[in-house]
C-alpha cells in the first residue's frame, strides 16, 4: 500500500510543555486509520499540526511524497488534505448550497475531473442526503444535518485526505449510523480517512489499522484486534470491560 499522509517525528512544545513527542505514522491510500487515545492525549493538536493551522516545533509532515509544513490549511486543502472539527464549523447565515460551495472554491483542479465548482457542490449534497435542505439556513440544521454538511464541504474540494476530529459527537446512534456509512462511502470513492473517535467501538469497526497516543506519544500502532489486546492500551484508555467484552 502506497503511504499517502506520512508524519514523521512530529513534536509539538507549547512554552516549554510537550504536547507532542516524536509521533510518526503514515495514512495509506484507500485506507481509514482510526487516532486514538485519552482526553488531553495530543490527538486535537496533531490534527492542528497536519492541517496547518500550528506549526511543528520539529518533524516532516508529507503528503503524496511533499512536504506540507509551513503551508497554510487552504493550500494543504489544494494539496489535498481537508479536516472536520469537532464543532460543525458552519457559515451561520448562510445555506447549505453556499456553505458546501464555498469549499468547492478551494479544490485542486487536477483532481476535478472536468467539474466545474457548482457541479462538485451538486455532488457533494447530493452524496450526503442533503438535496432537501439546500436552501436551510446553517444554525437551522440538526446537529446531525450540520456533521453532513461538514463532510459535503469536505467532499467538494476533492481530498485525497479526511481528517475527521470526533465528527459523531452529540450524536444519536442513529445519525452515528449514518454518518459512518457516508465515511466508508468515500474510502469506496479512494478518500483515505484519519479518524479521530472517542467512541472506541466505531474506529474499532471501520478502522483498517489504529494508532494509540497517550501524553503526547504513540504508545501502539497496529490492526484493532491486535492494538485492543495490548496491555498497555488496555491500561491506559481502553480499560478491562472493554478488553473482556471484545
Amino acid at each position: 500500500m502506497n503511504k499517502l499522509l506520512e508524519v514523521e517525528n512530529v513534536t509539538m512544545i507549547f512554552g516549554g510543555i510537550t504536547a507532542l513527542g516524536g509521533i510518526s505514522f503514515h495514512l495509506g491510500e484507500g485506507e481509514v486509520l482510526g487516532l486514538i487515545g485519552p482526553n488531553g492525549a495530543g490527538k486535537t493538536t496533531l490534527f492542528n499540526v497536519i492541517s496547518g493551522l500550528l506549526p511543528p516545533t520539529s518533524g516532516e509532515i508529507k503528503l503524496s511524497g511533499s512536504s506540507i509544513v509551513g503551508l497554510r490549511p487552504d493550500q494543504i486543502c489544494a494539496y489535498g488534505a481537508v479536516r472536520t472539527f469537532q464543532s460543525a464549523s458552519l457559515l451561520i447565515g448562510m445555506s447549505v448550497w453556499d456553505n458546501v460551495h464555498v469549499a468547492s472554491l478551494f479544490r485542486s483542479p487536477s483532481r476535478s475531473k472536468g467539474e466545474s465548482a457548482r457541479d462538485c457542490t451538486a455532488r457533494a449534497i447530493a452524496f450526503c442526503g442533503l438535496q432537501d435542505r439546500v436552501d436551510a439556513v446553517a444554525e437551522t440544521l440538526t446537529t446531525g444535518e450540520q456533521k453532513q454538511v461538514e463532510i459535503a464541504r469536505a467532499m467538494a474540494s476533492n481530498p485525497k485526505v479526511l481528517m475527521t476530529d470526533e465528527i459523531l459527537a452529540g450524536l444519536d446512534a442513529t445519525d452515528s449510523e449514518s454518518i459512518l456509512q457516508m465515511l466508508l462511502g468515500l474510502k469506496d470513492q479512494g478518500v483515505s480517512l484519519l479518524f479521530v473517535e472517542h467512541d472506541v467501538r466505531s474506529v474499532m469497526r471501520i478502522s483498517d489499522r489504529v494508532v494509540v497516543i497517550a501524553q503526547g506519544k504513540k504508545l501502539a500502532e497496529g490492526k484493532p484486534d491486535e492494538v485492543a489486546r495490548q496491555p498497555e492500551v488496555i491500561e491506559v484508555y481502553l480499560g478491562t470491560r472493554y478488553a473482556q467484552n471484545h
